[in-house]
């Protein structure tokens, strides 16, 4: 009798310590869980943020296409030649289909949140798909810098659709880390590529605004608005002198302006580039089961956001009415 209690309180504590390993399981489990949902929420936010940049660049080439045509009407001896007409379709056509790969990123990187527990993997798996699509058309593209790295996301895009479909979490993670160091080397590369569309659109601005003020086509009337303004006054510029002066501040003004246009569209694609490494560094230590910490999106979206936010009003001043060239600079 006194055999069978100790029997039996040695398999109830044997119970209780399957129990508690059972538990401190599950807990590492979630711990793995919860980081990985971490990792690609902020991974989703940084996605969406790459594919509003592109939108912008976007934005960008297509008021350079008018730039161009503007430029032809003012300036005969500088038409919109074939070739460059080309380049600039091309060129659209190439951050389009990068537009493309970033919004497929950002809805994998939504499925790949509720991967954990979740009890159907088709959605995430069909997003993966049109992931691999989109870098399939990267394949085909004239400009694409980096054919190693697109090699090398396509490779991860095959692990991940294989560990969705075998709902692999830890697998999920590793192959998401090769993607997005992947990702962030192949956006390194093309930077220089990138902030070349905005010096470009800077520059075609500049030239065309200091073109309509020396041939007197710019009303710098408004340019004295920060003056008279407080007392409901409106200047009137009929002083030839005086019109030369304030145009050769005009002109002052337009080169600050287009310096600035272009410093601020590659400050933002070093800050996109900062936030693509920092996701690169975070779903690491997932894919190594360490702790993540941080549990908000990279800080240096807020600055690719800024500019993004200021694109629309950017292209605003980009055609014939010239004469915003002053207002656009002071806005700045």
């Amino acid at each position: 009798m006194q055999e069978l209690r100790h029997c039996g309180l040695r398999r109830r504590a044997s119970v209780a310590s399957s129990m508690v390993a059972l538990a401190l399981l599950l807990l590492a489990g979630c711990k793995t869980s919860d980081d990985a949902a971490a990792a690609a929420t902020q991974l989703t936010a940084t996605a969406n943020s790459l594919t509003s940049y592109y939108t912008a660049l976007d934005s960008l080439l297509s008021e350079t296409d008018q730039l161009y045509e503007v430029q032809g009407a003012i300036n005969p001896i500088t038409p919109y030649d074939a070739r460059t007409r080309a380049l600039v379709a091309d060129t659209k056509k190439e951050i389009e289909l990068r537009e493309k790969l970033a919004s497929a990123l950002t809805t994998l990187a939504q499925e790949y949140a509720k991967l954990s527990g979740s009890t159907a993997a088709a959605s995430a798996e069909s997003d993966a798909g049109n992931l691999e699509t989109a870098l399939a058309g990267l394949n085909q593209t004239r400009v694409s810098m980096s054919a190693g790295n697109v090699n090398l996301m396509k490779d991860a895009v095959d692990d991940i659709v294989k560990s969705i479909q075998e709902r692999k979490e830890r697998e999920a993670s590793v192959a998401i880390d090769k993607f997005t160091t992947a990702l962030d080397n192949w956006f390194k590369e093309e930077e220089p590529y990138y902030n070349s569309i905005g010096a470009n659109y800077a520059s075609l601005t500049q030239a065309l605004a200091h073109t309509l003020v020396s041939k007197g086509q710019v009303d710098a009337s408004s340019f004295l608005n920060v003056a008279l303004s407080p007392y409901g006054l409106t200047a009137q510029l009929s002083d030839p002198a005086l019109k030369a002066s304030i145009d050769n501040v005009l002109a002052a003004q337009i080169d600050q302006k287009a310096t600035a246009l272009a410093t601020a569209q590659a400050s933002a694609s070093a800050s996109m580039e900062k936030a693509l490494a920092e996701m690169a560094s975070r779903i690491h230590l997932v894919a190594k089961d360490k702790p993540m910490a941080i549990r908000t999106a990279p800080v240096t979206l807020a600055d690719v956001e800024n500019w993004i936010s200021l694109v629309p009003q950017i292209a605003g001043t980009a055609s014939p009415a010239a004469g915003s060239a002053s207002s656009s600079s002071k806005s700045k």
